[in-house]
């Protein structure tokens, strides 16, 4: 969570659980930054789901995990097949860190 509003509503609704933001620049592990049901493997002809049916490949594909890289940026791609699912998994940057969290804006409106 990264707005103390945000925090106290889910608190008031019963959740128990809450982890900072990813704006928050607290996360320094892998984090899921999109989810999709484009998937690499069944593009490329990988997909398990797909090849439990061939003769000679039942067992041998498995959803491991690849690599994505972009520049200097590399992402994780993680499979879960059971929804058909691509998880694309990066951290954060380092000159995001460096900068340190953001800062906190509040606007003040005159009303006449």
């Amino acid at each position: 969570m990264y707005n103390q509003q945000a925090r106290a509503f889910y608190e008031e609704h019963g959740v128990k659980l809450i982890t900072s933001a990813y704006e928050a620049n607290q996360t320094l592990d892998e984090v899921p930054l999109m989810i999709t049901k484009h998937c690499l493997r069944f593009s490329h002809g990988l997909c398990p789901k797909e090849a439990k049916g061939v003769i000679g490949v039942q067992g041998t594909v498995t959803a491991e995990p690849m690599t994505l890289i972009n520049g200097n940026d590399k992402f994780t791609l993680k499979f879960d097949c059971k929804p058909c699912e691509m998880h694309v998994m990066g951290k954060i940057r380092k000159p995001v860190i460096d900068k340190g969290p953001p800062q906190t804006i509040v606007f003040h409106s005159k009303r006449a």
